[in-house]
């Protein structure tokens, strides 16, 4: 029967190579070359230890588990895996050979699952091999070669712990200083030079954001960019709307450091800054951030940015909000829509309905007419001055004042941690709502309206429109039924007579 040779490069060498990748000293690809050097190497010296038993290179079945760590728990090693399943089948291997016993596993539990196949197989007086170079007696057919093999795993496991802790130690270090510290190329950077900027992708991230504040969602941002041709390098396909919202959420985009799958503060709660170029500042993320959270936060379908006047159009019976959908016809959606009370709720009543093509054409003109006589019309008026700013800076002050006490020892840890927890979690709520404030009190429309005219804005901005200058569009009952259009059964509320 044949015996089977086990390679793997040690995570040791795997660890280093790595690190040399992310500092750059050598390529991506140089890198796969010197783990694959290494694993040839060891398959001559396993195949000069197959001929010390008997064995021609022929007679040995390779199994190879190049580019993966025999200590970290979470790694399933396929070739590892089919070894176990092939080495119990009677018939099918005469044991196993490697170059050494780390290289085969670091952890224990991998170990104990091999010396059960080796018991089971003297059971049925069945003798396997179990054999590397470094000269050791492993033979798990032995009490002191189990013995040996357990205790030499031990500590190659407790090796590679240590070196997990380093690592980690050292990481921490690199966060806190904001040293880059590992990590794919970003998009919005250039993958050859992580401390420069992708001009092109920088640009969408920074249109990205900024339409995003101003009310656009992700689809219509996307679409935008598939006007220009701009598609995600990396797959040659356009964005995901999933991906490039995710890519918007970023931390680093503006320059924040993550650690540990969150931004890095320092001990006074600030944001701990990367040694990469900013694409967007850090009050442009938190307001996209609030925005996100916002709409998050919402428990009925958002239909409102499918439809001109969904949610701005009332019934004229029960006053409750008219929401846009699709027509439908003998079962088949039509092109067409119409406005509806839906009778979702109790005070609803659910008779009113009108057309949506012509009211919302009939709005339009309604508000661009106000727009023409003055461009005021195009400001939401909210206050820029955010009201709770002085509660912010008390909160602030008072998380000072407690690590001082903290620090000259004249509190108990129990109240320290408690009231620390508390006033940061204040803390935090007070500056998204800022950041919430800042982005709604933007004035999204002028810019593009002055550029574009108002066929140019997106779904979204023509809201903002419509809602800066329209307090409601109250529907009231037709006439009669089956009737034409009737434009007096649209009636306008201003915001100013609100």
């Amino acid at each position: 029967m044949p015996i089977a040779g086990y390679l793997r490069i040690s995570d040791a060498d795997l660890a280093e190579i790595r690190r040399a990748v992310r500092n750059g000293d050598i390529t991506k690809e140089e890198g796969l070359e010197r783990e694959r050097k290494g694993v040839l190497k060891q398959k001559d010296d396993v195949i000069s230890l197959a001929a010390r038993h008997g064995y021609s290179p022929s007679e040995i079945v390779w199994y190879e588990d190049n580019n993966l760590s025999a200590f970290s728990r979470g790694v399933k090693r396929k070739d590892f895996e089919r070894l176990l399943k092939d080495l119990p089948k009677p018939g099918v291997l005469d044991g196993i050979l490697y170059y050494d016993i780390d290289r085969y596993t670091r952890q224990p539990r991998d170990l104990e699952r091999t010396i059960d196949i080796y018991e089971d197989a003297m059971e049925k007086n069945r003798r396997l091999i179990f054999d590397g170079l470094s000269g050791q007696n492993f033979d798990l057919t032995t009490p002191d070669g189990r013995f040996s093999a357990r205790l030499f795993v031990s500590i190659a496991n407790k090796s590679s712990e240590d070196t997990k802790r380093r690592i980690k130690r050292e990481t921490k270090r690199m966060a806190e200083k904001g040293e880059f510290h590992g990590g794919k190329p970003a998009f919005g950077w250039d993958p050859q030079d992580r401390k420069k900027l992708d001009p092109v992708a920088a640009d969408m991230i920074r249109r990205g954001t900024k339409w995003f504040i101003q009310g656009d969602r992700i689809p219509t941002i996307l679409e935008r960019f598939a006007e220009e041709n701009l598609i995600n390098q990396s797959t040659g396909k356009p964005f995901t709307r999933e991906h490039f919202r995710r890519i918007l959420m970023r931390e680093r985009n503006a320059g924040i450091l993550r650690f540990q799958g969150e931004p890095m503060k320092d001990k006074d709660g600030n944001y701990v800054m990367g040694d990469w170029p900013a694409i967007v500042s850090v009050e442009d993320w938190e307001a996209l951030m609030a925005k996100i959270r916002s709409r998050h936060k919402k428990t009925k379908p958002d239909l409102t940015t499918k439809y001109l006047l969904s949610g701005i159009a009332r019934c004229g019976r029960c006053g409750s909000k008219m929401h846009g959908a699709p027509v439908w016809q003998k079962g088949k959606k039509t092109d067409t829509y119409a406005y509806a009370c839906q009778k979702r709720q109790a005070d609803e009543c659910g008779r009113m309905n009108i057309t949506g093509v012509p009211v919302d054409e009939m709005v339009r003109k309604l508000v661009w007419s106000v727009v023409e006589r003055s461009l005021s019309g195009l400001e939401i008026k909210k206050d820029p001055t955010w009201a709770k700013q002085d509660e912010l800076d008390q909160v602030e002050q008072e998380i000072k004042e407690l690590k001082a006490k903290w620090e000259a020892r004249e509190i108990r840890a129990s109240i320290y941690v408690t009231t620390l927890e508390s006033l940061e979690s204040d803390r935090d709520t007070l500056k998204a709502d800022r950041a919430l404030h800042t982005a709604e009190a933007q004035s999204p429309v002028r810019e593009d309206v002055l550029r574009k005219g108002w066929q140019g804005l997106s779904l979204e901005r023509q809201r903002e429109v419509v809602r800066s200058v329209l307090k409601a569009v109250m529907i009231h009952p037709a006439k009669s039924r089956g009737a034409n259009f009737d434009a007096a059964r649209v009636e306008p509320v201003f915001v100013e007579a609100a």
